[in-house]
């Protein structure tokens, strides 16, 4: 049983320990009717992706351990003068695997994403399948690293379709597999749909 408290009420952590990055269920109820209502409130500590503020060392690929989709996770990069990451060849792709799998390892925020191993890069054949483009200039990618059997641009579950067209649109991304994700631990590439929920990493600068 969690804290418990009647009328006006503050869920207070003076100092945060690594234990303390969660996600926590604030549950508000009405004492008469007995209505609740339950909210989600994840805790986290600065990003600070780009700097070795948490002992990951020099990192040519900042990562936020945060779920947003893929969209989202351009315009998050965006909003910090970055942009989402897209290896442009093997040295790159391989630079990218080991600074996702060093911020796992060692980032507070990271905890929860044992089990999600795979992160947004910045790549997507919306406009025309099976050409995959670059967020940045729109231009063809000249490298790749498709896991085996990939891309396949699995159409979207039925049951699922009207409820996740709802959430991002009547866009093609909606229905098929049309943009890019890394997998943290092996560096393979995978096509997935748009409206999943991912970390990601951003091009950290280089001055």
């Amino acid at each position: 049983m969690g804290p418990t408290a009647v009328g006006k009420s503050t869920f207070y952590i003076e100092k945060a320990e690594k234990e303390d990055i969660d996600n926590y269920k604030c549950v508000i109820e009405d004492c008469c009717s007995g209505n609740k209502e339950e909210i989600t409130v994840e805790i986290l500590v600065p990003e600070e992706t780009c700097q070795d503020v948490y002992g990951v060392g020099h990192v040519v690929f900042g990562a936020t351990w945060v779920f947003r989709n893929w969209t989202a996770a351009i315009a998050d990069c965006e909003s910090k003068g970055l942009e989402l990451a897209l290896p442009k060849n093997e040295e790159e792709n391989a630079q990218l695997q080991r600074d996702l799998q060093a911020s796992f390892e060692t980032h507070p925020n990271a905890a929860k994403f044992a089990h999600e191993n795979w992160c947004w890069i910045a790549a997507t054949d919306e406009e025309t399948e099976d050409t995959w483009l670059a967020v940045k200039d729109n231009e063809p990618l000249t490298y790749f690293n498709w896991d085996k059997k990939q891309p396949d641009n699995k159409d979207l579950p039925l049951l699922q379709k009207g409820k996740n067209q709802n959430i991002v649109g009547n866009s093609n991304l909606a229905r098929t597999q049309n943009v890019a994700g890394i997998h943290r631990g092996t560096g393979m590439w995978d096509d997935s749909f748009v409206h999943y929920k991912r970390p990601y990493a951003c091009l950290c600068p280089t001055d």
